[in-house]
């Protein structure tokens, strides 16, 4: 192939590709994404971005008599901090067979068509993977496995915090030809490191996924993650709004013992069926924090569970008109409830508009053009051309206590 074939390719991506259309093409058609504001850091520092969050009340309040007073209580401040946010590192590439480049025969409509399909198709998966993160716990744990014995396919759990089989396998979180590692907490890699997914069966009842190498062996605290995702317990993952919505975990460096303000409104894992009523109750745990919540982000089962309870008892002027839900979103009040396949079935999580946000240094950009001599590079030994997609982001919020979850919903 020669050199001029690949400048065609070349001069479509940078056309067509921009930083612009890229950032623009991760937040289409994602109600998640469409929802959460992008931000640019009031401070970036290295790999972290800076930025104000607040944290409680101001003291100093007084009431004096009518005829004046020289014992005010003494003046304080809002209680304010300093969020530091470690941007994280989301990758991923396209790859053309030089044969289809060729093939192509520098047709501009045909370049223009291979390009947008590879491309696009890149974009969802890079989104679809970090829309897995923005529901889950930040500790890169996919989900736990069943215990499994002398073998290379692995049932995995369906109860339990990290029961999430049925979501991995049915909502694309892993896919065939996807590396992972499986590990306990502490090891990422102890079972299996980096074995391949050859197939996916995404029963409801019984979830799993077969891998390539050695049989493995596998316990109740065994976890499926991305190929190097984490180094033991330390992970490269986003915040998500697990971790977010809690009253315990350090968020943005911040630990809540010491900053007693920077927790969640509640947390609820009981479980149990969501109802109206259940809702309600939920907003107001949030609005007595001193904010009302104006925003749910849940799964599609909720929202059904939920137009289920609503629409039998509304009336329609004619059967021509009637309205019975969409299946994505339903209000309750102010409150905007919008369902996501990306979040786990038992999760409904309270927020405000606004205080969840991306923070991120630049737009995602080709790193293999800004590192290398062109978007497109030649894998050695291949008959493939390949370019690189980077994007340092995280999610943040400044008011944590706006934040609300019910967890393990039936």
């Amino acid at each position: 192939m020669a050199a001029a074939d690949v400048l065609v390719y070349e001069a479509a991506l940078k056309e067509g590709w921009t930083q612009d259309k890229l950032e623009l093409q991760f937040k289409k058609d994602d109600p998640l994404f469409e929802l959460l504001p992008v931000k640019s850091p009031d401070q970036l520092f290295g790999e972290y971005a800076i930025t104000p969050i607040h944290t409680g009340r101001a003291g100093g309040f007084s009431m004096v008599p009518s005829t004046g007073s020289r014992e005010l209580n003494e003046a304080d401040s809002q209680k304010t901090a300093q969020a530091k946010w470690k941007l994280k590192r989301a990758w991923n590439a396209i790859e053309l067979d030089t044969a289809a480049v060729k093939q192509t025969s520098n047709t501009s409509v045909a370049v223009a068509n291979a390009v947008n399909t590879e491309v696009e198709g890149t974009v969802s998966d890079t989104r679809k993977q970090i829309t897995r993160q923005l529901f889950l716990d930040q500790t890169a744990r996919i989900v736990a496995t069943k215990s499994n014995t002398t073998t290379k396919t692995l049932k995995l759990a369906t109860t339990g915090e990290y029961g999430l089989g049925v979501e991995a396998t049915r909502q694309g979180w892993l896919v065939e030809g996807q590396q992972v590692d499986i590990g306990t907490a502490g090891s990422e890699a102890s079972v299996a490191d980096g074995v391949t997914i050859t197939s996916v069966n995404d029963s409801e009842e019984e979830p799993s996924i077969t891998v390539s190498g050695s049989n493995v062996s596998t316990t109740t605290e065994t976890y499926v993650s991305i190929r190097n995702a984490r180094a033991g317990e330390t992970s490269y993952e986003l915040n998500g709004l697990r971790n977010i919505a809690s009253k315990t975990s350090t968020l943005g460096e911040i630990n809540p013992t010491t900053e007693p303000g920077w927790v969640a409104a509640f947390v609820d894992t009981s479980g149990g069926a969501l109802t109206r009523a259940r809702v309600v109750s939920g907003r107001r745990k949030v609005r007595t924090r001193g904010e009302r919540p104006d925003l749910a982000l849940t799964s599609l089962k909720q929202v059904e569970s939920l137009e289920a309870e609503t629409y039998p008892q509304v009336r329609f002027d004619s059967p021509s008109k009637q309205n019975t839900g969409d299946g994505e979103s339903i209000a309750i009040g102010n409150l905007e409830i919008q369902a996501h396949e990306d979040c786990p079935d038992g999760d409904f999580t309270y927020a405000k508009k606004g205080n969840l946000a991306f923070i991120r240094d630049e737009k995602p950009y080709w790193a293999t053009e800004r590192y290398g001599s062109g978007i497109l590079q030649y894998i050695p030994k291949t008959t493939f051309v390949y370019g690189s997609l980077e994007w340092f982001l995280e999610l943040m919020t400044n008011r944590r206590n706006v934040i609300g979850q019910y967890r393990n919903l039936a």
